[in-house]
């Protein structure tokens, strides 16, 4: 008798657990439902704004410095103006260090540039609304070479213009 129930009980624990029927997900997707085809690419920016972010003039600045140089002054009055004759543009401010110091410091030496920018900005008429900032501190380098002419390309402040769902990089010097 003990060998026999040895023998039923795991057959009936088979039979349970293959009997059963496997658990479907409450929600499924039908195939039919996806959307068919590739994704549409967003909308090539307008030619104004893409002219516009050809004339936004980047920002330089010293090595371990946040301070606008009056070079910096001058460029951002002219982005200043740009965004007071668009005011439906929005900007993103995108502060860059040299790959010297430690990651968390040229994080922190980035934002404190993009911040800077976004002040002087401010000061000159753009609403604070319509601007963002962003560090990228060493990682994203525009020459990555270890040199003075590299270090002094890559302290910069950048931008990138927004408008509707896209957005355009300004690309002067």
């Amino acid at each position: 008798m003990k060998s026999f129930l040895r023998l039923l009980l795991p057959m009936i624990l088979l039979l349970t657990l293959c009997g059963c029927p496997p658990k479907t997900p409450s929600e499924t997707v039908a195939v039919r439902d996806l959307p068919s085809g590739p994704v549409a690419p967003p909308p090539a920016p307008p030619a104004s704004v893409r002219e516009m972010a050809a004339n936004f003039s980047k920002v330089y600045f010293e090595f371990d410095s946040a301070t606008l140089t009056s070079a910096g002054q001058q460029a951002l009055s002219a982005n200043a103006r740009i965004m007071t004759d668009a005011p439906d543009i929005k900007i993103e401010i995108q502060g860059h260090a040299d790959e010297r110091g430690t990651t968390d410091y040229n994080l922190s030496l980035g934002e404190k540039r993009a911040d800077a920018v976004k002040k002087y900005m401010v000061a000159g008429g753009v609403s604070p609304s319509r601007v963002t900032t962003i560090s990228y501190g060493e990682e994203r380098p525009v020459d990555p070479t270890s040199t003075e002419v590299a270090w002094s390309k890559n302290r910069r402040a950048e931008f990138r213009i927004t408008w509707g769902q896209g957005s355009v990089s300004g690309t002067t010097e």
